[in-house]
């Protein structure tokens, strides 16, 4: 008795435990899946800690630096009207009031600031006056007052404030708006990253639900489509589902984060977990009907399906081990994810939906034991075999006219499948990356408008960060250097439209000049607002060169973007600080660039990485040539087409789709093992390669085409997501399961008919050998 059917035999003998630890399972899930942390696009989860690039971002820009403003559009025929500067000034000063706020810009506070440094009292004054004020040849007024016609009122946060601060602060901002009371006449749009971020929050919050629910309307659709055969056809849903439920108290226990990446683990993980459920009820509904004997059904089913689900499990997970080499940490963490969950949906259907199907079947008992035995001496051929072929359902008999038909045109079938593979594998590296995250919401959000309108107003809101250190930043030299090197870059690069330091304002206070003294700089330096200087100036040791460069992130993309920051590290190399000073990038574009630079540009490395995995494991399970080949050449099929479809149909990656490689991986070797392992377990049985593939075909077709199609049903529900990024996952994530579909009745059973009938002759010659030998 092998290890297989002892645990079918301990299975079928101990439902009450299994039940009982099913329960405790479920409650400590529940318990630790409260306690899962939500980090969404935070530096964490993008950047590991131990980096120098997370150090400088995170210990010295966003601790000393960082802030991101909450934008006030204002419009009206004439922005500097002085009633609409006093209500502009009112709503300032309340907002500099609330908790968070580092401090207000406005046209409003630099007309009031203006009027208290001549008259003493800090107010609005006449039109008269305020034109004079505002006629000054300042950065700041050019910035926030583009014409007469439009301004913009900016209230900073730092980047350290949480999710629910943030939306506090809007809430507050938007309040204020209403008790200032500006003329009817004025426009006035809340609008900024915080804004914007907060709405996009809430609008995908809302969808999420009519999604799911479409989502599951549509693989219980599926199931009864396809999986009507078998009794209990919808019981894989839950079973699947418990499997997830656990998983989100395992991410609990670990404390695994939920991000952007990760969550989406979660559908891949029903798709591939939802087959393992599948193929045992599929099989323990074949043993029954022989048998009539549920215990009996029980033992036959473990024995004969966990080894090819576990290898199955393993090649699977060799897929998702390759996303564990990522310098992304939110990347790793959906490659642990989709790892613990396998594993969870696996003993969830082992043990939780055969123990189920054995109670069912125990209960319902509609056939008698006799019955069944009846049927099964009825099925048996000559020499006590069963015989498994029968007519069929449809699904089978086409499946298996398909698989004849690609067995006798082999030669035009590889040949088409190759060419097609090699042009898409070529195609895949001209697919665009869409790292712009305002292009994966919907195009007609109101807030997104909102951002944009001020985006075209006043420019783009991208900057660049260059992080100065030095023993003492008022050092003449440190801040005639920062001067001069901001001066170069805004000739030389196209890119940068200007800059903001520490040595710029101090320069500005002074008429335009530096002064060549220490004393005399500290003195300019300590005069200036303090809501001013801090932004650029920590201390004595630590300053920060503004770039600004508009919408050029936006514009010019991932590899535009990643050029032009190497070309400024060209620069700082040809254009060197003063000794003992270090200058550093750093701030959110930088780190949005260099993550998603190692996002898209290493999935190909992580994906031949995964085949090479799965293919020393399936050698090292096997220690067989072909069988180690057989599962891995369809998949390189499938990665090929998937490039092709996305080149031809206009498609872009995004962070979601960069993960495909490890989805094939995974969808597709489970597809490939499973009919393997039944094509060699019916070879066994009947000898006869093109017998044992009809059976094989026959017996396990419906199953896979059933997880196959559930599972695409299931993301045909993110297509209706408004978010271009979901409906973009859920239609590449559709077409790899077709492919992979496809590929397994298709190229993969030539494959496996062809080096199975080239295989026979060796070992029929091997054979003859030895026997002669042994003789």
């Amino acid at each position: 008795m092998d290890c297989a059917e002892r645990l079918g035999r301990w299975v079928a003998q101990n439902p009450i435990l299994i039940i009982a630890a099913t329960l405790l399972l479920t409650s400590v899930s529940i318990h630790y899946a409260q306690q899962i942390e939500m980090q969404g696009l935070a530096t964490e989860s993008m950047v590991g800690k131990d980096s120098s690039l997370y150090q400088i971002y995170e210990h010295l820009y966003v601790q000393n630096f960082g802030t991101e403003s909450i934008a006030i559009l204002i419009e009206a025929d004439d922005v500097t009207e002085p009633e609409i500067l006093r209500r502009m000034l009112l709503f300032s000063d309340r907002m500099k009031e609330a908790p968070g706020v580092l401090s207000v810009t406005s046209i409003a506070d630099i007309v009031a600031d203006g009027e208290k440094e001549s008259s003493g009292r800090r107010s609005i004054p006449d039109q008269e006056r305020i034109a004079e004020i505002l006629s000054a040849d300042s950065p700041i007024l050019a910035a926030i007052l583009p014409d007469r016609s439009h301004t913009m009122l900016s209230i900073e946060l730092p980047v350290s404030l949480t999710e629910s601060e943030k939306r506090e602060l809007h809430q507050e901002a938007n309040g204020q708006l209403q008790l200032a009371s500006f003329p009817a006449d004025t426009r006035l749009t809340l609008t900024g990253q915080p804004a914007l971020m907060n709405s996009i929050t809430a609008e995908m919050a809302k969808s999420n639900a009519p999604i799911l629910l479409l989502a599951g309307f549509l693989m219980i659709v599926a199931l009864l489509m396809t999986f009507s055969q078998v009794r209990w056809p919808l019981l894989p849903i839950p079973i699947v589902f418990l499997g997830v439920g656990w998983t989100f108290g395992a991410m609990g226990l670990l404390q695994i984060p939920f991000t952007m990446v990760s969550m989406s683990a979660f559908p891949i993980l029903i798709g591939i977990g939802i087959d393992y459920a599948i193929q045992f009820q599929n099989r323990i509904n074949e043993e029954f009907i022989r048998t009539g004997l549920a215990q009996r059904a029980v033992i036959q089913t473990v024995k004969h399906v966990t080894k090819p689900v576990i290898i199955a499990l393993i090649i699977t997970s060799m897929g998702f081990l390759s996303l564990l080499t990522s310098s992304i940490p939110m990347v790793r963490d959906f490659g642990l994810v989709c790892l613990i969950g396998l594993v969870l949906c696996f003993l969830s259907a082992l043990f939780v939906g055969v123990t189920t199907l054995s109670i069912l079947m125990e209960k319902t008992h509609h056939r008698r034991p006799e019955e069944g035995c009846a049927s099964r001496d009825m099925n048996e051929k000559e020499g006590g075999e069963i015989d498994r072929g029968g007519e069929g359902t449809i699904i089978e008999l086409m499946l298996g006219r398909i698989s004849a038909f690609c067995i006798m045109r082999w030669q035009l079938i590889l040949a088409a499948a190759l060419l097609l593979a090699l042009a898409g594998i070529y195609s895949d590296t001209q697919v665009p990356v869409d790292t712009d995250f305002k292009n994966y919401v919907p195009q007609d959000l109101p807030p997104l408008i909102d951002f944009r309108h001020m985006s075209e107003t006043f420019g783009g809101t991208d900057s660049i960060h260059l992080l100065v250190q030095a023993d003492d930043i008022t050092d003449p030299g440190v801040l005639q250097w920062m001067d001069e090197f901001s001066i170069y870059l805004k000739r030389s690069r196209d890119q940068i439209l200007g800059y903001t330091s520490i040595a710029s304002l101090a320069k500005g206070a002074n008429q335009g000049v530096l002064p060549e003294d220490r004393t005399t700089i500290r003195e300019l330096i300590n005069a200036l607002p303090p809501s001013r200087r801090d932004i650029y100036l920590d201390g004595r040791n630590t300053a920060i060169i503004d770039l600004d460069v508009g919408q050029t992130i936006s514009n010019l993309g991932t590899e535009g973007s990643d050029r032009l920051m190497k070309e400024i590290e060209k620069d700082i190399a040809w254009n060197p600080p003063p000794a003992g000073v270090a200058v550093r990038m750093t701030g959110d574009s930088v780190v949005m660039t260099t993550v998603i630079t190692a996002l898209t540009k290493g999935r190909t490395e992580m994906t031949l990485l995964g085949l090479l995995l799965i293919f020393i494991v399936l050698l090292a399970i096997y220690r067989d040539l072909i069988k180690a080949l057989l599962p891995v050449l369809p998949m390189l099929v499938v990665i090929g087409w998937m490039g092709g479809v996305m080149y031809l149909s206009g498609m872009k990656y995004t962070p979601l789709t960069a993960c495909l490689g490890a989805l094939i991986l995974g969808v597709g070797s489970e597809y490939a093992i499973l009919m393997m392992e039944r094509f060699y377990e019916e070879l066994e049985s009947t000898g006869d390669p093109e017998e044992a593939l009809s059976i094989a075909t026959k017996a396990i077709g419906s199953a896979l085409i059933a997880s196959g199609l559930t599972t695409i049903f299931g993301f045909v529900a993110l297509i209706s997501s408004p978010f271009n990024i979901t409906n973009n996952f859920g239609m590449v994530t559709v077409l790899a399961i077709l492919f992979a579909l496809a590929t397994t009745f298709t190229v993969f059973v030539v494959l496996l008919f062809r080096m199975e009938l080239r295989r026979k002759p060796v070992k029929s010659a091997i054979a003859k050998i030895s026997q002669a030998l042994w003789h």
